[in-house]
């Protein structure tokens, strides 16, 4: 049971943190998982692990309630919280839609009286980066190289491509380990990848069987934190990407 005034907040994913600050609930954080970053106020919070919470560090903070994402959990995370006395509240990011609306709940959660009004904020500033091309290019986020793994349909990635007037190349759900056959068979007009993470040598690699088709993509190394965190960056990361498909429109006569 999540109580009526929460004072005290971990957030176990770096989406989470960025949330709550943007929800006006900052000063309410106590911890955070080891990824987390933004903004500059994130990186003094302590550290609860990672894919693995310290489920010890967690209760040795105190928090009124934590906050997990929909994804990723360890199966012995709920029970374990919950033999503590800690409440889990979940947040589902997965698609661009739910994240304003994520920044409204966190809002309404914490009582910060703030999360409505970023909601709406991030909602309009999404909206304005809608688009509709002629020519809609077929856009491959690479989220890893090696062995590639994609954004696939129904995901926020997925969203965001849609959204800017393009078409997502992977056509199965989720983030798939995407078969190198299939990326062959019908190569992408863009590859994005996570510039932090994923270097460009290994992303081009993926195609050396067909140099031809190598040359005529448009590589994109894009953040990796905008790119892949559903937090409220994603409108940056829709207007960024407007502006690679814009070059790309160009250069190929679009």
């Amino acid at each position: 049971r999540v109580p009526g005034r929460i004072e005290r907040v971990v957030t176990l994913a770096p989406n989470l943190t960025e949330i709550v600050f943007a929800a006006g609930g900052g000063d309410r954080l106590v911890g955070a998982d080891q990824f987390s970053d933004y903004p500059p106020e994130a990186r003094a919070l302590p550290r609860v692990g990672g894919m693995q919470p310290d489920i010890e560090r967690i209760v040795a903070l105190r928090p009124d309630v934590v906050l997990a994402s929909t994804e990723g959990n360890q199966p012995s995370l709920a029970p374990s919280l919950a033999a503590a006395g800690v409440p889990l509240f979940v947040v589902r990011t997965d698609r661009l839609d739910e994240i304003p609306l994520s920044l409204s709940r966190a809002g309404d959660l914490l009582g910060t009286g703030n999360g409505e009004t970023a909601a709406s904020t991030l909602r309009d500033q999404i909206a304005r980066q809608a688009r509709r091309r002629a020519k809609r290019p077929r856009i491959l986020f690479a989220v890893w190289a090696d062995p590639l793994f994609a954004a696939g349909r129904e995901t926020f990635a997925d969203d965001l491509i849609t959204l800017t007037g393009a078409e997502n190349a992977v056509k199965a759900k989720g983030w798939p380990q995407y078969p190198q056959e299939s990326l062959l068979a019908s190569p992408p007009d863009i590859v994005l990848y996570p510039g932090g993470t994923v270097s460009r040598p290994v992303v081009e690699r993926l195609f050396a069987a067909m140099p031809g088709v190598l040359r005529r993509i448009e590589f994109v190394a894009v953040d990796d934190d905008r790119f892949t965190r559903p937090g409220p960056r994603v409108a940056e990361a829709a207007r960024e990407l407007n502006a690679i498909i814009d070059r790309w429109a160009v250069r190929s006569g679009g």
